[in-house]
């Protein structure tokens, strides 16, 4: 049988997932009964449930009883917990659906997990066929490779600005430059992080809350860079830290006397080696620091000093920007990403994949950079 028609049409299911899933993989299913679709499924958003489970679940509501699965990656076998895994093992899942036999793209390039879903299945008496269009799989996951290679947690950049590229006016004042849409859209994507990380200015400026509130959702680490333990005791953050998980990253030498008060106020306090700049944390090691206490994926909201320091120390994974339809001018208004900059068009740091789309009133711009 040709199998590559069913493969493709699995690798378009699963590219309706980008932006959303990395770090995870985007994964496609199309499941056959007597050689016919009868359910449809791909992973949508981190954390959510895989391709074969949704496709599985679209076979079920259609009261049909597939006998194939066709996936673009080697179902999972791995448990919740496993690594960082938010979902039980799709081989499981497959086996229990009465599933007979498992047509699949790529190997799992992980390899910790490498063949070990297919000799599971193959075990339990599954016919396995691999290598259906696996080099379509690797382009299109160039995001998931990349992530293998990480120790640190994925780090998507996000920030709403005018259309003059500002964050907020000349006074600092910044509410709201989006609309309702975008920053319902950005609640949704806290949500989907394992937390959000905001410079100690824009902590002491904004006075955000950082929790998930317009949509329903698990509330993520609220983490400050707080190079000297400065962050106010009446600020949001520290208000509400015995009730919303807050973490403050300061340098190893910063004062006692002081990271033992945030302590006592419910903050946790991670002590990061300083940066040869003064009042700056070794961004590197704050976030494999990060990358050791199990984050996976966060979101970075700020300020412009943090993510152009994150960008020097590529530690920028993906971009995520709402354009507001409206001008500031200034040339004291800031702007997303500041610091020296490049000094050269050819040094820019580019982004590629870009997607687009409204927002509201808004244009929602996402990439990535490799």
């Amino acid at each position: 049988m040709n199998w590559e028609p069913f493969m493709q049409e699995a690798l378009d299911l699963a590219q309706r997932g980008s932006g959303e899933v990395e770090p995870n993989p985007r994964v496609g299913a199309i499941l056959l009964q007597d050689g016919q679709v009868v359910g449809r499924g791909y992973h949508g958003y981190y954390g959510g449930v895989h391709a074969e489970v949704a496709a599985l679940e679209d076979a079920r509501a259609r009261g049909a009883k597939p006998d194939t699965a066709v996936v673009t990656l080697e179902p999972c076998s791995s448990q919740v917990g496993d690594g960082g895994k938010k979902t039980p093992p799709c081989t499981q899942a497959l086996l229990a659906a009465g599933i007979r036999r498992v047509v699949v793209g790529a190997i799992d390039p992980d390899p910790r997990h490498r063949r070990r879903g297919l000799v599971e299945l193959e075990q339990r008496g599954v016919e396995v066929i691999e290598g259906i269009l696996a080099e379509r799989f690797l382009q299109q996951n160039r995001p998931f490779l990349k992530w293998l290679g990480l120790d640190r947690p994925w780090t998507i950049a996000k920030w709403a600005m005018t259309l003059d590229g500002k964050t907020a006016a000349p006074t600092g004042e910044s509410r709201w430059i989006s609309g309702p849409e975008s920053r319902r859209r950005t609640h949704e994507l806290r949500a989907r992080c394992d937390a959000v990380v905001v410079g100690f200015r824009t902590a002491q400026i904004d006075d955000p809350e950082l929790t998930v509130r317009h949509v329903a959702g698990r509330q993520p680490v609220r983490i400050v860079m707080d190079p000297r333990g400065e962050i106010d005791d009446d600020s949001n953050l520290v208000r509400t830290a015995r009730t919303a998980p807050t973490w403050v990253l300061v340098a190893h030498d910063v004062d006692a006397a002081r990271t033992g008060h945030l302590q006592d106020l419910g903050v946790q306090v991670i002590h990061v080696k300083s940066a040869e700049t003064p009042r700056h944390i070794h961004i590197r090691e704050a976030w494999r620091e990060l990358r050791r206490r199990g984050l996976r994926r966060i979101v970075v909201e700020g300020g412009g000093g943090l993510v152009a320091d994150l960008f020097g120390w590529n530690c920028i994974d993906q971009v995520q920007c709402y354009l507001a339809p409206k001008i500031i001018g200034g040339r004291l208004a800031p702007t997303p990403v500041a610091g020296e900059g490049r000094a050269f068009m050819a040094e820019a740091w580019p982004v590629q994949d870009w997607t687009y789309e409204r927002s509201g009133d808004d244009l929602f711009l996402s990439g990535f950079v490799f």
